[in-house]
């Protein structure tokens, strides 16, 4: 499975993450099909026969279909803190695209953050549901800090009180707006719910924007429309 073929499932610089190999052609496949499906409801055998190969091959590479949890969660670590590496900056323009950027990757990996992984009972499934909870309050804490940071930057005028809610609603629309969107918009491709998405995050925000923050938006929100 290569990860060109899929463009419209995940982004480009999702894909780009993952090479041919066959452990990889794993993680992808499952990706997709946790994103489409739930962690809970996808088997390994559905994974190796969409992925084409033998579910042994699978056990040979993940033990246990929480491992393939696990490792998503690993690349998912690896591809934000790159995405983010200049979350610092004084720059209108590059604080605005890291949160397109971010939005997009966690778009990209929604499972773990839509599904709550509640089933786990023994210990060595638990790590998983522990795993993904960690994963969960890290994004929660960096999406009320990126708002906390844009309003002291000028871009966002909003006061504290106003920070907690703004930021459960974006999360809200990041962890279930495709579960929605897709049976209410069902000829619409993965991309266009996407892309419907972050319009709709971007217009949460919009009485808060600052002007300069409302044009870097709507050139930004253009660009993705046409790209």
């Amino acid at each position: 499975m290569e990860p060109e073929k899929h463009p419209k499932e995940i982004t480009l610089r999702t894909a780009s993450l993952f090479s041919s190999k066959t452990r990889d052609r794993i993680l992808m496949t499952s990706l997709l099909l946790f994103n489409q499906r739930s962690f809970g409801s996808v088997t390994t055998a559905t994974i190796a026969r969409e992925a084409g190969v033998l579910e042994g091959t699978l056990w040979y590479h993940f033990k246990t279909k929480t491992d393939i949890q696990l490792a998503h969660i690993e690349v998912f670590q690896r591809a934000f803190l790159e995405e983010n590496k200049e979350s610092e900056s004084s720059d209108p323009a590059t604080i605005i695209m890291g949160v397109f950027s971010s939005y997009d990757l966690i778009w990209d990996f929604r499972y773990l953050v839509r599904n709550s992984f509640s089933h786990y009972e023994d210990e060595r499934l638990n790590k998983g549901r522990v795993a993904a909870q960690n994963l969960n309050d890290f994004i929660d804490e960096w999406t009320a800090g990126r708002i906390v940071y844009a309003r002291d930057m000028g871009l966002l005028q909003l006061g504290n009180h106003e920070i907690g809610a703004i930021s459960e609603i974006t999360m809200i629309l990041g962890r279930y707006w495709l579960d929605y969107s897709s049976k209410k918009y069902p000829e619409k491709t993965n991309l266009d719910l996407r892309k419907k998405g972050i319009g709709h995050v971007f217009m949460i925000l919009d009485p808060y924007l600052s002007e300069k923050a409302k044009v870097l938006v709507q050139a930004t929100l253009q660009s993705k429309q046409t790209a």
